[in-house]
């Protein structure tokens, strides 16, 4: 079977992002065509540009990849369109109409959510929930990360029944070939024995990440010093802060190994108060056995998050910092924690348990007659 991965990223085993980890394993099952974008791409979701050019670019850009796509598409005789998230979707999803085969739209989260975390205005809301329709009807297969986003489309009037749950996951086996013991990974770093170490990472080009990580130095860091004296945060990510971090926090920017750091932390934390989808970065952190402090969004989308079991919660952003103290202060508690949270990755979110499902959703779409009845695959 052969599948057109819209659109092209570099595949990477040791990236645990979305796309570039799906595109991994698609490549393990399938014939798999990846599509490029070209230099319009970048150009088009680059915010500091001019807001009408980059709408005039944005359909120019779509024009552009279904035309690729389609191309390719004929050229290698594919089976399916596989398309990431709105935008790629949709050029996806044009071509794959015209070459008469399924389009299967892997959706990282619903637009409504999406707009609300990101201060989106309502004629963006519309525009894009119009879109969302469009593709709903469009597609073979909606892949959605979590419960919660089919139980949101639902609300909005979809029609969920082609939707599929397939969470964001960690590659346990890669997890477990680059985590080094705690005295190991803090030797190679420089980082004392002794020392209290705190981890978040994200890149700080995202809001909700660059909200939690001024949260952080502004609200959090200093009410655990006081109660941990020694405590040392580390923020590891691309972008800026835009303003100097205190004594005591590291500003660590893109990392190349985040394992090593994972390896090197007493207690992980996830300070995000708006978002949507599944905090990937809580599933990283749950996966290299680290005790992690999470926000209520976080069980949104990880519903079998537990607080006390296999995860701390920090209610609201002063709780926060006291589960933080708490758990910096009773290392047997975290240990226990951390175990409980490993044990939940490993039965629900881990790629072993999940891909074979994700393995089973794309080749049945290839097995069925798609729209009007021009092409039988299989």
């Amino acid at each position: 079977m052969k599948v057109a991965f819209v659109p092209s990223v570099p595949i990477d085993p040791t990236n645990s992002e979305r796309s570039p980890k799906l595109l991994y394993l698609l490549s393990q099952w399938f014939d798999v065509v990846p599509v490029p974008t070209g230099a319009l791409d970048k150009k088009v979701y680059d915010q500091s540009g001019n807001r009408f050019s980059r709408y005039i670019m944005f359909v120019l850009n779509e024009m552009s990849i279904a035309w690729t796509t389609l191309r390719m598409g004929k050229r290698e005789g594919v089976d399916a369109v596989f398309a990431e998230g709105t935008y790629y979707s949709l050029a996806g999803g044009a071509a794959a109409r015209v070459l008469g085969v399924p389009l299967i739209w892997d959706n990282h989260g619903n637009i409504k959510d999406f707009s609300a975390a990101l201060g989106k205005s309502r004629f963006f809301l519309r525009g894009n929930l119009m879109l969302e329709r469009m593709l709903a009807r469009m597609a073979a297969k909606v892949l959605v990360v979590s419960r919660k986003e089919v139980d949101a489309y639902r609300s909005m009037g979809f029609d969920t029944a082609k939707f599929e749950v397939v969470p964001t996951c960690a590659d346990m086996a890669l997890v477990d070939s680059r985590l080094r013991t705690r005295e190991e990974a803090r030797r190679e770093l420089g980082i004392d024995d002794q020392a209290k170490v705190v981890l978040f990472f994200g890149t700080l080009k995202y809001m909700p990440n660059l909200d939690a990580s001024l949260y952080i130095v502004k609200e959090m860091y200093p009410a655990v010093a006081a109660e941990v004296p020694g405590t040392e945060v580390l923020i590891a990510g691309s972008g800026s802060l835009g303003e100097e971090a205190p004594h005591g926090v590291r500003m660590l920017g893109f990392v190349p190994d985040l394992y090593l750091w994972l390896s090197a932390a007493d207690v992980c934390i996830a300070p995000i108060w708006k978002g949507v989808g599944i905090l990937t970065k809580v599933i990283d952190m749950l996966s290299a056995r680290r005790a992690t402090v999470v926000s209520p969004l976080a069980l949104e989308g990880i519903p079998e998050l537990e607080h006390g079991v296999n995860c701390v919660v920090g209610k609201d952003r002063q709780d926060f910092a006291r589960q933080v103290s708490d758990l910096l202060n009773d290392p047997r508690r975290a240990d226990e924690i951390a175990d409980r949270g490993r044990e939940l990755v490993m039965s629900a979110y881990s790629w072993e348990e999940v891909s074979p499902r994700l393995k089973e959703i794309v080749a049945s779409s290839g097995d069925r007659q798609v729209h009007d009845g021009r092409r039988i695959n299989g």
